[in-house]
């Protein structure tokens, strides 16, 4: 929302709508009327940080390396229909990563943790009121599954219909405002997603986060230079755990760029694999 409205300040044009800062959009409840089953949750995707269990080593962080790559729209659309009837081509991707991430796995991790950053307006107000939201609504689900299933029984469609299980059961407007409750309780104590520390797999699971900068506006943000020719992401962070970030491609045809912050051993199997991630080159981004 920033990015757009400087833009069309610099270029003297309209600025767009001005975003709203209305906390009560996210206020918590009082009594919360929080389930069983809500809580129950939150309690597997969070916890206080005093009670998670400890960060890798820094050294694991410490060797982590970042690349950035591009997907053709094909191999997008390729990977979708491969996963099923009704998946996103998010949740095809990743599956698809999922089983590239147990590859990687050492052989103390047999188990393979896959994260996924949920974004919460459109479910906690399915009528576009928090559209212009300015600040983040976010939760972190993951699946937790044996290195080894993923990597020889499971079929990318088996691995998506694991993915889309445990996207669905987050993505309610319940759970984001239980989870609004959560942390108002805990207040002013910190939390940790544990996702990002293997989830129920903890320190026997490889861990990789996917988030999504899908709907990045890159193709609004013209300082009056022209359209960009390049937008991507850079996050680099103490945590183990890998961190993957696809966006569309600055040409508007489809095509995905993708970060990538993670282990040698991940990047490593991402590059051997022939099909969907390419070598981002200055061809391609200035051609």
């Amino acid at each position: 929302m920033f990015l757009v409205a400087w833009a069309a300040a610099a270029r003297g044009g309209s600025v767009p709508p001005a975003p709203t800062f209305r906390r009560s959009l996210v206020s918590p409840r009082d009594p919360s009327p929080r389930t069983y089953a809500t809580n129950a949750l939150i309690d597997r995707l969070f916890s206080p940080l005093s009670s998670a269990p400890p960060p890798p080593p820094a050294t694991v962080a410490a060797t982590a390396v970042n690349r950035i790559y591009r997907i053709a729209a094909a191999d997008v659309a390729a990977l979708q229909a491969t996963a099923g009837p009704g998946r996103t081509k998010l949740e095809a991707f990743t599956a698809h990563l999922w089983q590239l991430c147990s590859m990687s796995a050492s052989a103390h991790q047999r188990l393979c943790c896959m994260g996924m950053v949920v974004d919460g307006r459109a479910r906690m107000s399915p009528d576009g009121a928090m559209k212009a939201y300015f600040g983040n609504v976010l939760t972190i689900t993951y699946g937790v599954n044996s290195s080894d299933d993923l990597r020889r029984r499971m079929t990318l469609a088996d691995v998506a219909d694991d993915v889309h299980q445990w996207v669905r059961e987050a993505a309610t407007d319940e759970h984001f405002r239980g989870l609004i409750d959560w942390v108002e309780a805990l207040r002013p104590k910190p939390a940790a997603a544990r996702a990002y520390l293997g989830g129920t797999g903890g320190t026997k699971a490889t861990a990789c986060i996917v988030s999504s900068g899908m709907s990045f506006p890159v193709r609004e943000i013209n300082f009056g230079t022209g359209l960009p020719a390049f937008a991507s992401y850079h996050f680099p962070w103490p945590a183990g755990a890998a961190y993957v970030m696809p966006m569309p491609s600055a040409r508007g045809d489809g095509e995905w760029v993708v970060y990538v912050h993670a282990a040698p051993e991940l990047v490593e199997v991402m590059e051997e694999e022939p099909t969907v991630f390419k070598v981002l080159e200055n061809s391609y981004v200035f051609g």
